[in-house]
């Protein structure tokens, strides 16, 4: 039951029903079917047919709509995200930490480190992908992006 109502419940990104992008139609609910329903009783098996090849000829209208609505929805999305995104600026000669997890440099688990340095930051790429140094002057192999380091405080 609740796999059905999954997939009978229009999405926001779309506004369509999984079922119906699936089999082309509306699904009825079992209970309808169970108990007497203005839809069952007004069923007529030449209309249903008719209304079948008309859900047809539809198909492709309903489905380019979807992937229209979908691609909006997107958009606004990342228009929302990218609204609230704080976007981290290091300078030259600052000291940062790198986080643990992107490094690999020490075994992680449960309890391991989450950061590791200080790193001094030789040199500020586009994109907001840095080069660092460690404190004895070691230059560290490959950028390393601002959203793996954060500012250390003495």
């Amino acid at each position: 039951m609740v796999l059905w109502s999954y997939r009978t419940t229009p999405r926001t990104s779309t506004k369509e029903t999984p079922f119906s992008l699936t089999y082309r139609t509306e699904a009825m609910l079992p209970m309808e079917v169970a108990v007497n329903t203005l839809r069952v009783a007004n069923k007529d098996e030449e209309s249903n047919a008719q209304d079948l090849r008309i859900n047809l000829d539809i198909l492709q209208e309903k489905c380019e709509r979807s992937g229209m609505r979908q691609a909006a929805y997107k958009d606004a999305t990342e228009r929302y995200y990218d609204q609230r995104v704080k976007e981290k600026v290091f300078r030259v000669g600052e000291y940062v930490l790198r986080k643990n997890e992107a490094s690999c440099a020490q075994p992680q688990g449960k309890l391991g480190p989450t950061w590791e340095g200080p790193y001094k930051v030789t040199e500020a790429n586009r994109n907001g992908a840095y080069v660092l140094e460690t404190m004895e002057g070691r230059q560290i192999p490959r950028t390393w992006n601002a959203r793996n380091l954060k500012k250390y405080l003495f």
